[in-house]
């Protein structure tokens, strides 16, 4: 796996070093100015609203448990519920990573072969659908 790793890193350095001084893969500045700020919209967006649910989340799990104590419901099922979840980082993590790899990937063959149109849609569309494949393969493989 280290090597894998060292290897990577060193294809990586080797084209970010071979990079011309005058590439823009995107000429239009005003493109890159919406793009920046949809973007960013659109991240802080996602974050206000996976925070505001994760507390609705919590608040509910917590009233729930309570009405449970009250209503005297047997002590394994309070149990049970009171356990926090355990959740499979290791697998999570695989998933964004195999996931964001192919994204890239899928970028980087979007900037092969510009101009931008359609095209790039399904390239896009073909990348994430690998991402899903790969992260399927991934786990039956690991038996989960």
């Amino acid at each position: 796996m280290k090597k894998i790793a060292s290897i990577a890193l060193i294809l990586f350095a080797a084209i970010t070093a071979n990079a011309q001084q005058n590439f823009q893969s995107f000429p239009d500045r005003e493109f890159n100015s919406d793009f920046l700020h949809i973007t960013g919209f659109l991240i802080g967006l996602f974050l206000f609203t996976s925070f505001f649910l994760s507390i609705i989340r919590l608040f509910l799990e917590s009233r729930m448990k309570n009405k449970m104590i009250d209503k005297g419901v047997s002590e394994t099922v309070v149990e049970q519920f009171l356990q926090p979840t355990n959740r499979d980082s290791k697998g999570v993590a695989m998933k964004w990573f195999i996931i964001s790899g192919c994204i890239g990937l899928g970028l980087a063959a979007i900037n092969l072969s510009l101009p931008i149109g359609i095209h790039s849609v399904a390239i896009m569309a073909f990348s994430v659908a690998l991402g899903f494949l790969g992260y399927y393969f991934y786990m039956k493989k690991t038996g989960k």
